[in-house]
């Protein structure tokens, strides 16, 4: 079995980021303060208690992919303004996305926030690459989205800790769904509450099983390049009165502003001008 290196949240970026590219995901203690991660908590309590495990989709693939015993919902940004101000715009997180995303675009948005939530005598998530979310736009070169799995509980092997499999962001691109692996490939992302484990989009990864009686209490968030479409959509959730109590920069990851391509135009525009506008 292989292991996921841990580093203190002050360490340097460059540190950060040389573990993430060694292993394709790294683990960062505290990334939120407990006054933050029980914050984030006590404002999702309320969806956590009346949203029930499993995908409403009616696929199967999905279903699967989802887990049958595994709670998720997302909007956390209209949900929680501590999250907010303690994930979305988390500073370590937000650093070391800023290093491997802006080669490849001018500006990133918010991709999901979501809980993912993983329930007693939950079976191991099927392993997965986040990039191929979006396959026209994958090249071996450059990343095209960065996640940060944030620890609400302690994530241990028993309870579901997210599977990694060190050094699979360097394979060739292409579609994962399941990939064959002993003991020895894996690693588990064992950490306490409050950190976080920030990974590569290439890095073949999923949620691990739930042997205990208790929950796995994680929160998913993630960023994608600005000129790709995001999984999930933020203003929707986010509407403009509520974006206007939020900082310039959590509305901008929101897409409550424009995109500016290098040398080239611009996208999501309102009356031709930049959304942000709609705030001056």
């Amino acid at each position: 079995m292989k292991t996921l290196t841990t580093v203190d949240r002050d360490a340097p970026i460059d540190e950060v980021r040389a573990h993430l590219h060694r292993d394709g995901g790294v683990i960062v203690r505290d990334l939120l303060s407990d006054e933050a991660r029980l914050a984030i908590i006590d404002d999702l309590a309320g969806a956590m208690e009346v949203i029930g495990p499993g995908s409403k989709s009616g696929l199967e693939q999905w279903e699967l992919f989802h887990g049958r015993e595994t709670i998720r919902f997302c909007g956390l940004a209209a949900r929680s303004r501590a999250f907010v101000d303690h994930a979305l715009l988390e500073p370590v997180f937000g650093a070391v996305t800023d290093r491997e995303l802006l080669g490849g675009c001018t500006s990133y948005w918010l991709n999901t926030g979501q809980v993912m939530a993983v329930g007693p005598g939950e079976k191991a998530q099927y392993l997965h690459r986040d990039e191929n979310n979006w396959p026209e736009a994958i090249t071996a070169e450059r990343e095209i989205t960065v996640s940060c799995m944030f620890a609400l509980s302690e994530f241990t092997r028993a309870n579901g800790a997210t599977v990694v499999v060190p050094g699979t962001q360097k394979l060739a691109p292409g579609l994962v769904r399941g990939h064959e692996v002993t003991d020895d490939d894996l690693a588990y992302a064992e950490m306490p509450a409050g950190a976080g484990l920030i990974y590569s989009g290439k890095v073949i990864h999923g949620a691990g099983t739930n042997t205990t009686d208790e929950l796995r209490y994680g929160m998913h968030v993630s960023f994608v390049a600005g000129w790709l479409r995001p999984e999930e959509a933020s203003p929707l959730h986010v509407d403009r009165a509520r974006a206007a109590e939020l900082p310039e920069e959590a509305r901008r990851l929101l897409g409550w502003s424009s995109y500016h391509s290098e040398g080239g135009g611009r996208t999501w525009l309102v009356d031709f001008e930049d959304a942000a506008d709609l705030f001056a």
